[in-house]
């Protein structure tokens, strides 16, 4: 291994309305600004590409937003010097099979390797491993399951699934000197892990991961000091967009290991980057400072099962007059009218009998087996 080795780590990227134009017309310059100085340094940069690239999008059928953009934007993003791109998120599938097969087509032709989204799901879940200055360094990606999984006979995301995928991070981390784990899931705009993602994500350290890092959740969340080793539960944005009046929306961090000969255990720094209205920059330093501040307060708290619990039913408590009606299929009027009542639109048509009856198929396995099966079958029935 030569003298050092640098690795840069972002989150979520995907062209908005603000950016579109730095994409389609290679401006990395003003896309990345000074964080291109750094991009430049590093011997290898992965991200996750949140977006399918498709010059004829053909959009599913889907609950929420369909991001795609033209295939030329994969050029920004090879001068800017990404390595790697995670293709296990919940956007990959955005445009089918044929947006799944045409993103990996176009990043390969671009010299960019990617991972975590294949033609079935044996290939998607295949660890990527990197040999950077001698130093062999493993990512396997995970995307929670929603209209984006591969299957054993088509395109799309790897899912984690406990009963193979902790085997296969201890089979892998076997085999290479470092292990990331990128979770792309959890709770968006929750700083704080589920105790759900908290079990999850310290069991793939116990299982050999060295590093986790979650995305997805559009916030910069926590970081969890487990076994010597770091999660970081949420990266926030890396390149999202601009949204006014939003200063959570348009902050994120990027991670940068550092090896230096004959380590193993890499220094891990974190660098503080938010949006502008064109492009990402760095924070200035007191401002990056005092994010960094109030995400290590935060992090204190990780290690009470107790404050964690009460910070989930808080928060699940403020979502009940959206998730409900999420459950139940409203339409967005009557998602807007329920969240206006307090979900009381929900309690007026589903009783607590009904809901008994419905929280019972969701929590036992066998149940929840048969319903997932059968709302599969009726969302693709042609």
């Amino acid at each position: 291994m030569e003298n050092q080795t640098k690795m840069m780590i972002f989150g979520d990227i995907c062209p908005t309305n603000d950016t579109v134009s730095l994409f389609e017309s290679g401006d990395v310059e003003n896309l990345f600004n000074d964080v291109l100085v750094d991009l430049k340094q590093v011997d290898f940069t992965l991200g996750n590409l949140e977006f399918v690239l498709t010059d004829s999008p053909k959009p599913i059928q889907k609950a929420g937003p369909v991001l795609s953009a033209k295939t030329k934007c994969i050029n920004v993003l090879k001068q800017a010097n990404f390595r790697l791109f995670s293709l296990a998120n919940n956007h990959i599938k955005d445009c089918g099979e044929e947006g799944v097969a045409n993103t990996i087509d176009t990043c390969k032709k671009a010299g960019i390797d990617t991972t975590g989204a294949d033609a079935d799901l044996s290939k998607a879940k295949e660890p990527y491993i990197a040999t950077v200055n001698g130093l062999k360094i493993g990512i396997i990606a995970f995307a929670e399951q929603e209209f984006n999984t591969a299957t054993t006979n088509e395109y799309g995301a790897n899912f984690f699934d406990p009963y193979e995928d902790l085997d296969l991070i201890e089979k892998t981390k076997a085999s290479v000197d470092y292990l990331i784990v990128i979770y792309h899931g959890g709770v968006e705009y929750y700083a704080f892990p589920s105790p759900l993602l908290k079990k999850k994500c310290r069991k793939f350290i116990d299982k050999g991961a060295d590093l986790v890092t979650c995305q997805h959740s559009h916030c910069v969340g926590t970081i969890d000091d487990y076994k010597d080793k770091k999660i970081v539960y949420g990266q926030g944005n890396s390149v999202f967009g601009f949204r006014e009046k939003d200063p959570s929306w348009n902050q994120g961090l990027v991670i940068e290991l550092e090896w230096n000969s004959g380590d193993v255990k890499p220094l891990i720094k974190f660098i503080p980057i938010h949006a502008t209205k064109i492009g990402i920059q760095k924070m200035e330093k007191s401002s990056g400072d005092k994010l960094l501040e109030d995400v290590a307060k935060k992090s204190m708290k990780i290690s009470d099962d107790a404050f964690l619990e009460q910070e989930w039913l808080k928060f699940c408590k403020q979502k009940e007059g959206l998730y409900f009606p999420f459950y139940f299929g409203y339409n967005r009027t009557l998602i807007h009218l329920n969240r206006l009542t307090k979900n009381g639109l929900v309690r007026l048509f589903y009783p607590k009998s009904k809901l008994r009856t419905s929280h019972n198929i969701i929590r036992c396995e066998a149940h929840y087996e048969v319903i997932q099966t059968l709302l599969y079958k009726e969302s693709n029935r042609c």
